[in-house]
């Protein structure tokens, strides 16, 4: 209950700043010091507050480490301003090329969401490594469709029949997106070939830890 309680206060602290916000404005700062954590945050708004609080409910519900969560954090790059594109820095392309270098060369699909302002210039910069890699997109362009199935699915992700046995083409460019700092969590498409993996990318990711 102790906890939930800090989650709790935690809600109520930035419900209390002004609405007018913007999460382009916000800082935030974590600290853990070997038993409890805790995260501070200056102009917040009350939607952001509660993804926050949401965020810790789910730390103390599934029981993860915290620790090992802030850790994750750091390991993510963070999104730009709102209103401003994603897209793929320097040292992200080369940990991306880097990662494949000498590595076989594989093709995959990649599709942009066609509503998201930004999805088709960040699929473009992050082909272009793989690209540089030598890797092939299939029909040597970014498609842009909204699929049922992955509408919903935010920020970038790997789609795969099955996740639980993934290709291992699927296994090379997830660690490469990782080391560029770019999660990629796998996603379910019972429709595709087993050896078909699709680059996605869709909605910009609101503040949430995948697993």
């Amino acid at each position: 209950m102790k906890h939930l309680a800090t989650a709790l206060v935690l809600t109520a602290a930035v419900a209390a700043l002004p609405a007018a916000g913007r999460a382009d404005e916000a800082r935030c700062a974590s600290a853990w010091d070997g038993e409890s954590a805790s995260i501070g945050c200056a102009a917040v708004n009350e939607a952001m507050g509660n993804q926050l609080a949401d965020l810790l409910s789910r730390i103390l519900n599934d029981r993860l480490d915290p620790q090992m969560v802030m850790v994750k954090l750091g390991e993510i790059e963070p999104l730009p301003p709102e209103g401003v594109a994603r897209a793929v820095a320097d040292d992200q392309r080369q940990a991306i090329v880097n990662s494949l270098a000498g590595k076989q060369a594989q093709q995959i699909a990649i599709i942009a969401h066609p509503q998201v302002f930004d999805s088709a210039e960040y699929a473009g910069s992050l082909a272009t490594p793989l690209l540089m890699a030598g890797w092939q997109v299939e029909g040597n362009q970014v498609r842009r469709a909204a699929p049922k199935q992955l509408d919903g699915v935010y920020g970038v992700a790997l789609v795969v029949r099955d996740p639980n046995a993934p290709p291992e083409k699927t296994a090379v460019l997830r660690r490469a997106l990782s080391a560029a700092k770019i999660p990629t969590p796998l996603v379910t498409d019972p429709a595709l070939a087993p050896d078909a993996t699709v680059l996605w990318i869709g909605k910009r990711p609101s503040f949430a830890i995948r697993k």
